[in-house]
């Protein structure tokens, strides 16, 4: 009866701590008799519950960062229309008018960018998007990929170059990787200069196919080669140029779905960043 009591009352203290918050600190090695079998569960729930809270602990701290992001990246945009529109209703001359409508639509399609990338990201990160592979000529998707991007870089009379067997075929989600792609050269195109060369290839071997874009902009500092994957990361050269450091953390986020993983390897000048798929 005494040993009874006894085994009772140290349940009691266990749940006790449970309820505190407190982790119960027994060293329990697992028995066949009950007492010992029910501590060893007790002290296994309080591991598993301390860890959950954990977990939601890390989840909070996750979205309050990321609403404090999401506000700081649209404060500059709807700073900008709250100007522009204020401008609009004194201005006279209709050059000027057409000016701040001008800039009025280039804040706009910010916000249009800003808005669609945060559902993607979020679409991402919860694993909502389901990657559907089929295979199929790597090359198409990837010429899709440059076609996107062809104004922007004929504005700058930037030539892409594209190296690869036009039969070489993967197991991938075209729009999904195309949008990875399309995300890595429009980044080389902001950054180079008038008139370089922006080098795609795509090789491969019996481990990996291997996708790269290569150019000679502003590149990245050392130190920097993980860094320039995260979400809202700016690289210190960056400094003057448009952006809002979404479009490496998208790419990288799909090519995990992939099964695969991104790198970055500084040219001198510029910066290769290479896309590696199972």
């Amino acid at each position: 009866m005494f040993q009874r009591r006894k085994e009772w009352e140290a349940f009691s203290r266990i749940l006790d701590q449970m309820l505190n918050g407190r982790d119960p600190h027994i060293n329990v090695e697992y028995q066949d008799e009950l007492p010992s079998k029910i501590r060893y569960q007790m002290v296994r729930l309080s591991e598993k519950i301390q860890g959950s809270e954990q977990q939601l602990k890390r989840e909070r701290d996750e979205i309050r960062e990321l609403i404090a992001d999401i506000a700081h990246q649209m404060r500059n945009p709807l700073a900008n229309i709250e100007s522009y529109l204020e401008l609009l209703g004194d201005v006279q001359c209709e050059a000027e008018r057409q000016e701040y409508v001008e800039a009025l639509k280039k804040t706009s399609s910010q916000l249009y960018f800003l808005t669609e990338s945060f559902i993607k990201m979020a679409r991402l990160e919860n694993r909502i998007i389901q990657i559907k592979p089929d295979a199929s000529r790597l090359s198409q998707t990837i010429l899709h990929s440059i076609f996107q991007v062809k104004k922007a870089a004929d504005e700058k009379e930037i030539v892409i170059d594209l190296a690869m067997d036009d039969a070489l075929e993967l197991s991938h989600d075209a729009n999904w990787l195309g949008e990875a792609i399309y995300n890595m050269l429009e980044n080389s195109v902001k950054y180079s200069p008038s008139h370089s060369v922006i080098r795609v290839s795509a090789v491969q071997n019996e481990m990996y196919t291997k996708i790269s874009v290569s150019d000679s902009g502003i590149g990245i500092i050392e130190g920097e080669e993980e860094q320039i994957f995260q979400r809202f990361y700016r690289g210190k050269r960056t400094d003057g140029q448009p952006g809002f450091g979404l479009g490496l953390y998208l790419a990288r986020e799909i090519v995990l779905l992939h099964g695969g993983f991104l790198k970055a390897k500084r040219n001198t000048p510029g910066l290769e960043i290479s896309i590696f798929l199972p």
